[in-house]
């Protein structure tokens, strides 16, 4: 059975580079992907990022040679014929003399050659394998400041044709690589989890296709500059599997139907005659002809026209029904589809028109479709719901509200927070000065994330300079907020230091000065107890070296308002303190024996009985129990070697019951008795 392995590389902070915001939540989404929802072993998933070699499993620091023997390391002796393997790299990238390079944690700008990655080695690496069933993905980022790497990518693309690898890029060269806050990811890594995760890319032109629409769609809502895919794929590897057959039984009802649908499109072998040009591609190569053996995938695709002739070589065209069942059946699945989506979409109007206009059919005719008083959320297009504007105190939400974006009819009616109920009977002009004044009087206060609540309210008749000066204020104090937060977040994560309690609690408490009002709030709770979690980590292992007292005071600092850590290192403290207890009590045991008096050793195995089983140190001290019940019988036995029976009768006695050396003592005293 084919098995599917992946190295994937997130590289956030550089010694001489601008760092990246998140490439490594890029590789660490990615193995999350792979391993929670296809069901890839996590042994099989090799991560290299900046923190994960101190939290996560199978994790390795992103250093140059680390990178290179993970890498060897698949490539010679994990993967097989048959197996997928991807690999994704998210970080920067430099490009000298015509040649592309990966830039890892240890790489010097101006020492390319010697401590960055040649992506020629990697290409080499991977022709080694055994299976030519490979991914590679790049979003590759430089910095726009960088002078002399506009090329990066083209030696990449070249290279991807002539070793025949599957290989995605997230920008044409001389673009850049965009990542946003909203997003959390860059906006490539954004798509490409899209593509396998929701809409049914299992195979390598599906998701290139998906990626060409994706990105640029991404780069227009985030206002950033064009950001073009682009994918170098072998003819013979168009429908090579990017998903694991055996992981597409875990995707959803609306993947599976789109995997399925896939195979309606037939692949037109190269070398067939009379071929039709095709549409503009979406990925391109710069200055490569179109007759290369290994093109550039088009990949947009269009049905051709009934006089056409046959396709060009490569092409992907749909194939027709193989008979008059299948056209009948489809079209009777189109119309099953266009009933039910009538329908839905009939009841779906007739409640939002109810429910808009409950307030009038009932009798309150002061609650009109243009009420103020309701909030407006826009949905965001990535799926992540961008906060309303009355959603909390100072950088409550990173987005502007639109002056009038009361009366958007494609709006959505939130519930009035509780901070700010306006009586449902209150004229809205009259309500309308009260929200003003309440605005004014929160950014006298210093509250700006509450005077933009108050603000919204505020209906397009009252919206006159007074207004404007109150929301431009506020949304600067926000904006700055964020921005302060940000920064106060970014600082917490750079002190961090793996091998170090102490850093990490400086970056805990350093984070908790993010509010809970702000954007920034959710993420910094996550970044605490994912710290603490490595602060209980670093000292269990110090535990495990013998540094009891070290593991102790790094418990120590496990934050308090996480309830988990706090318990779970409570109990840790509380079990190496009784280590260290019995321990001493071990010590002391030892020291107090006297050589040749058979009672010190008995006192001896009376005060280690006091430790319980479970307690650190129990088998310590019941091997030490067991050996000095030993001993005794010694003292015993060359007693009675000397003649003193007496005295090794006396001795023999002194033998524990509840040791292995009781049952020879009991003979030998019947032995020394019959004498």
């Amino acid at each position: 059975m084919a098995n599917q392995w992946a190295l994937l590389i997130g590289i956030n902070q550089y010694k001489a580079l601008q760092p990246l915001m998140y490439a490594q939540p890029d590789a660490v989404e990615l193995r999350n992907f792979l391993v929670d929802e296809i069901g890839v072993p996590v042994d099989h998933c090799t991560l290299l990022t900046d923190l994960s070699a101190a939290i996560e499993p199978h994790a390795y620091m992103p250093l140059r040679q680390e990178i290179e023997h993970q890498l060897q390391t698949l490539c010679r002796d994990r993967v097989q014929p048959g197996d997928l393997l991807w690999v994704f790299f998210s970080g920067c990238a430099l490009a000298e003399a015509g040649q592309d390079y990966w830039m890892t944690l240890d790489s010097d700008p101006t020492h390319l050659s010697e401590t960055a990655i040649a992506i020629s080695q990697i290409f080499t690496i991977l022709s080694q394998a055994k299976t030519d069933q490979i991914v590679l993905a790049m979003d590759m980022n430089r910095s726009q400041g960088a002078v002399g790497h506009h090329d990066i990518g083209a030696q990449t693309l070249t290279l991807a044709k002539d070793y025949g690898i599957t290989t995605f890029l997230s920008c044409q060269p001389g673009q850049f690589s965009h990542e946003t806050l909203y997003v959390r990811h860059g906006l490539f890594t954004k798509a490409l989890l899209e593509g396998l995760r929701y809409h049914g890319c299992v195979t390598a032109s599906q998701l290139g296709s998906y990626l060409s629409d994706r990105v640029p769609e991404l780069c227009d809502h985030h206002c950033r500059p064009p950001q073009n895919p682009v994918m170098v794929v072998p003819p013979t590897q168009k429908f090579m599997m990017v998903v694991p057959a055996a992981g597409l039984a875990n995707l959803s009802p609306t993947e599976n139907l789109t995997a399925v649908g896939s195979e309606e499109l037939a692949f037109v072998p190269p070398g067939t005659p009379g071929a039709i040009p095709p549409p503009s591609p979406s990925f391109e190569i710069e200055g490569e002809p179109s007759t290369e053996e290994t093109p550039t995938l088009p990949l947009e695709t269009t049905p051709p026209a009934q006089d056409a002739q046959p396709p060009q070589a490569g092409a992907i065209v749909p194939r027709p029904p193989t008979s008059a069942e299948d056209e009948s059946a489809v079209a009777g699945g189109l119309s099953g589809l266009w009933k039910w989506g009538a329908l839905a979409a009939a009841i779906t109007f007739l409640a939002v028109v109810f429910f808009r206009f409950q307030p009038m059919l009932f009798g309150d005719g002061e609650q009109t479709a243009g009420n103020p008083s309701a909030d407006v959320v826009d949905d965001d297009p990535e799926g992540e719901a961008i906060p309303p504007a009355n959603s909390g105190e100072d950088g409550a939400t990173p987005a502007e509200p639109e002056a009038g974006a009361d009366n958007n009819p494609a709006a959505v009616e939130a519930e009035t927070p509780a901070a700010v109920p306006p009586p449902e009977q209150e004229d809205p002009i009259e309500r309308g000065e009260t929200a003003l004044q309440r605005a004014q009087e929160a950014i006298e206060g210093q509250r700006y994330g509450e005077a933009r609540a108050w603000l919204t309210q505020v209906p397009p008749e009252l919206q006159n300079n007074q207004y404007q000066s109150l929301l431009q204020e506020a949304n600067s104090e926000v904006a700055e907020a964020a921005i302060r937060n940000q920064s106060i977040l970014n600082s917490a994560r750079q002190i961090i230091q793996p091998a170090s309690a102490s850093m990490f609690n400086d970056a805990i408490e350093q984070a908790r000065q993010v509010p809970p009002e702000d954007p920034y709030y959710e993420q910094a709770q996550a970044d605490i107890q994912r710290w603490g979690g490595v602060i209980l980590d670093l000292a269990e292992g110090r535990a495990a070296s013998g540094d009891i007292n070290g593991a102790i005071a790094a418990a120590r600092l496990v934050p308090e308002d996480q309830p988990e850590l706090t318990t779970l290192a409570a109990q840790r403290i509380q079990g190496w303190e009784q280590q260290i207890v019995n321990q001493d009590l071990i010590s002391q045991t030892q020291n107090s024996l006297q050589p040749g008096q058979a009672s010190s050793y008995n006192d001896a195995v009376r005060t280690l009985e006091q430790i319980e089983p479970g307690q650190p140190g129990y088998e310590d001290a019941q091997n030490r129990m067991q050996q000095w019940g030993e001993d005794i019988l010694a003292i015993a036995r060359a007693r009675a070697a000397q003649g003193d029976l007496g005295g090794a009768i006396a001795a023999a006695n002194l033998v524990p019951e509840n040791t292995p050396a009781y049952g020879a003592a009991q003979e030998e005293i019947q032995r020394w008795q019959a004498q």
